[in-house]
Formats: structure tokens, C-alpha cells, sequence
């Protein structure tokens, strides 16, 4: 039987055997990323061009300019809204199918090395059955939402109306948002582990390993969370690292300097750079987690 420590330990060797996955997965959301924000880009430099708001957007944001520009865009916000809407799809759509090349690169973990070239045929092979899959979690998300955040969150709201004390309201709307929060947590540790049933056991059916995947979630919760938990801990814990950095007085202080005494695009060029590095950390404790959820899986079945 694995432990919880074995299964995320495996998952890190998993996770730097399939590196080429991380990649791809990271540049894939870079790029839908730079999608999701050229409307902005272009907007903000049709209408700045080379003056000097355009130099003052470089150093902080304007809310002058943002009521200028909605002003004279007043459906822009809208319009910009079906863009996220869309892209937002995509990326739902572009994970799903690279996640079955990056999961099945742990089928290889003790022979040979994982190309590009295994992992799109991988992604290919499995993506009809991971977009059922999909299917199946978008509707599991939507009972989730709907049962705890309109039928509880609507009946709490009855119950605290006439409270006359306002500590009891919120602490009651309060535990709904956390059984919100645990709700959609299992549904994403269900979908993990039908993810990595269907192609450790090259399961035909979407549905079948959403249903094995519940009744394994259910018979070794303490085991299946803690290999999902962990590495997306250490992920949390980059970006909370990054946040303080940048709060930081020191750090403030260089990067005004910078962008008084040099150039003001090379702060935003160093932010950017630092964001990345973020993120493809990030990504690369996704895919630990996936190989932590692949070794508990294949070792407590």
C-alpha cells in the first residue's frame, strides 16, 4: 500500500520525467493568456498611442483615463466580456486535452524518455474520452453550485433575515462559502483520479471512470486528498511567496527606481518575467499532483 509521503515523492520523479508535458502546458497558457489580453493591449493603444497617458499607463494605473475610455467605449467592457467567456472555453478545453499527454507520460516513467512527439499522440488518443469527461465535471460543478450556493445559500438567507445580530449572519453565510469551496474540491479530486483511471486502466468510458473514481475517493479519502493536496500546497505557496516579494518595501523601492531612472518598461518587463516563473512553477506542481494522484492510485487500488 502507498503512503501519502511515497505517493507525492513518486509524483515529483513523475513530474520531472514528464518536463516536455510542463512546457507545453505552460506555453499553451501563455498563449491563451496573451489572447485573452490583446483586446486590451489594443484598446489601450489605439487610444493612448505615444502620448503621455500612455507613459503614465506605464508607471500605474489611471483611473482618469479608465473613465475617459469607458466613456467613449461604452460597450467595450461588454464586448471584452464574450472574449474572456470564450477564451475561458478554450482554455477548459485545451487543458482537458493536454492533460491526457501529460498524464500518460508516467505510463513511461521507468523506461524510456517522454518526446513532444509521444505527448501529442497521447493527447490525440485520448482526448474524446477526457472531453466527456469534462462534459461529466462541468455538470457536477453546476449541481454542486447550484445546491449549495442558490438552495443552501437562499434558505440561510431566509433563516438570518430577521437576526439582529450581524456576527450570526455573516458566520452563517460564511459556512456556506467553505462547503462551497469543499464541494468543488472534491469534484476536482474526483475528476483527477477518472483522469488518471482512464489512462493507467485505458478505460473506454468516460463515465465508468468517473464513477470508479468516486467509489476509490470514497473507500481512501485520507490517502487520495493528501496526494492532491500536497503538491497543489506547494503551488499556493509560490504564488503567496510572490506576493510578498512584490509587497516588500525594498522591492518596491528598486523597481521605482528603475522606472524613474531608466525606463519604466523594463519594471514591467521584470514583472512579467518573475509572473512566468510563477507560473510554470505552478504548473509544474499540477502535473506533480496528477503523478502523486498516479502512484496513490496505482498503489491503493
Amino acid at each position: 500500500m502507498t503512503t501519502i509521503g511515497s505517493a507525492v515523492k513518486q509524483g515529483f520523479k513523475l513530474a520531472r520525467h514528464g518536463q516536455a508535458a510542463v512546457w507545453v502546458l505552460f506555453l499553451v497558457n501563455l498563449g491563451l493568456a496573451a489572447l485573452a489580453a490583446l483586446p486590451i493591449y489594443q484598446g489601450i493603444l489605439d487610444f493612448t498611442g505615444h502620448s503621455l497617458m500612455a507613459d503614465t499607463l506605464t508607471r500605474s494605473f489611471s483611473l482618469d483615463w479608465l473613465t475617459d475610455f469607458n466613456y467613449k467605449h461604452p460597450y467595450a467592457h461588454v464586448n471584452y466580456g464574450y472574449i474572456i467567456l470564450g477564451v475561458g472555453l478554450l482554455s477548459l478545453v485545451a487543458n482537458s486535452i493536454l492533460a491526457g499527454g501529460a498524464v500518460a507520460a508516467f505510463e513511461t516513467a521507468n523506461g524510456f524518455g517522454y518526446s513532444l512527439g509521444d505527448f501529442f499522440r497521447n493527447a490525440v488518443r485520448y482526448a474524446g474520452r477526457l472531453l466527456r469527461l469534462l462534459f461529466l465535471g462541468l455538470i457536477s460543478y453546476w449541481i454542486v453550485f447550484w445546491v449549495i450556493n442558490e438552495w443552501l445559500d437562499g434558505r440561510v438567507s431566509k433563516w438570518v433575515r430577521n437576526s439582529m445580530d450581524d456576527r450570526t449572519a455573516f458566520g452563517a453565510h460564511l459556512a456556506v462559502g467553505i462547503l462551497l469551496l469543499l464541494g468543488l474540491v472534491v469534484v476536482h479530486l474526483v475528476m483527477d483520479y477518472a483522469r488518471v483511471n482512464l489512462m493507467m486502466n485505458d478505460e473506454s468510458s468516460a463515465f465508468l471512470a468517473f464513477l470508479s473514481s468516486i467509489g476509490f475517493c470514497l473507500a481512501r479519502l485520507r490517502k487520495a486528498f493528501g496526494a492532491y493536496i500536497v503538491p497543489t500546497l506547494c503551488g499556493l505557496a509560490v504564488m503567496a511567496a510572490f506576493l510578498w516579494l512584490t509587497s516588500l518595501r525594498p522591492v518596491q523601492a528598486v523597481a521605482s527606481w528603475i522606472g524613474r531612472t531608466r525606463h519604466p518598461s523594463l519594471t514591467i518587463v521584470a514583472l512579467f518575467i518573475a509572473q512566468q516563473v510563477v507560473m510554470f512553477l505552478r504548473t509544474w506542481f499540477r502535473v506533480a499532483s496528477w503523478g502523486s494522484e498516479w502512484a496513490c492510485y496505482g498503489g491503493n487500488r
